[in-house]
């Protein structure tokens, strides 16, 4: 059941980048569903990138509070 709700997001989250990037860029639906296996690649990588940051950000002002 869990697992099910996950390829739910993940089936959400794919199609969401595939419409979105062929909405912003000059591609068509199709060129596009060629390319979002790269799209999905780097919009993870940023999003991970994000994360680590706001993360070391968020414990080194913890660090400077003691």
């Amino acid at each position: 059941m869990n697992q099910w709700k996950l390829v739910v997001a993940m089936t959400l989250a794919v199609v969401a980048i595939w419409l979105g990037g062929a909405a912003v860029t000059k591609y068509s639906l199709e060129q596009m569903a060629f390319v979002t296996p790269i799209a999905v690649v780097v919009v993870g990588a940023t999003v991970g990138v994000v994360l680590l940051w706001v993360k070391v950000v968020a414990d080194s002002i913890r660090r400077r509070g003691e």
